[in-house]
Formats: C-alpha cells, structure tokens, sequence
C-alpha cells in the first residue's frame, strides 16, 4: 500500500536539521523499504527547507509510522508534525509509481 508521509519543520528545524543532514541522508540511502519519492518541501522563494515528503510502500499505517519513526529528522527534533495519510495513485496520472500489486 502506499502512504504519504508529510512532515514540517520546527521553529528550530532549520538548525537541527543541518545538524541531522548527514545520518539523514544515509538512513534515505540504505532504508528498508526504500521510499519511491521522497524530498524537501521547500519555502515560497525556494531558499529554505521547512520540511519533507515521502511516498513509501509499506504494508499498513503502522509500518508507515514505523519507517519514518526511526528516520534521523525525527529522532532529532528536525520535524514538528508528521501527518501520514493511505494514497491510491490515479491510473489516469502521467507517472506510474513501480508497486507491488496484491
């Protein structure tokens, strides 16, 4: 299944996460499963990172919460709200994500 994983940054994030950068970076690259698309949300002018964005394909909500619970922005304090929501990819969309099917 898929799932979003939304995550905003803290009033103090943008130092935290330059802090937590490096570990973040390696978990993204050796993380199981790997997430299909991921990156930063970034502020209106481009200049800032003020969060993330992740689909992964998991399981269930709980394997979600899972995968990003033990990633290093969130044992450090970089993100203030994770919101995790279930996706369906439209058939119709000009992109297909590569997921397992049922």
């Amino acid at each position: 299944m898929l799932f979003t994983i939304h995550c905003l940054d803290g009033d103090d994030g943008a130092e935290r996460r330059t802090e937590q950068m490096a570990a973040h970076s390696a978990r993204l690259r050796t993380a199981s499963p790997k997430p299909l698309v991921y990156g930063p949300l970034l502020s209106d002018d481009g200049e800032r990172g003020i969060g993330s964005l992740f689909i992964v394909d998991v399981p269930d909500r709980a394997a979600a919460l899972e995968w990003i619970d033990a990633d290093p922005f969130r044992t450090g304090g970089v993100w203030q709200e994770v919101r995790v929501h279930r996706f369906r990819q439209s058939a119709n969309a000009p992109v297909q994500l590569p997921v397992e099917t049922d």
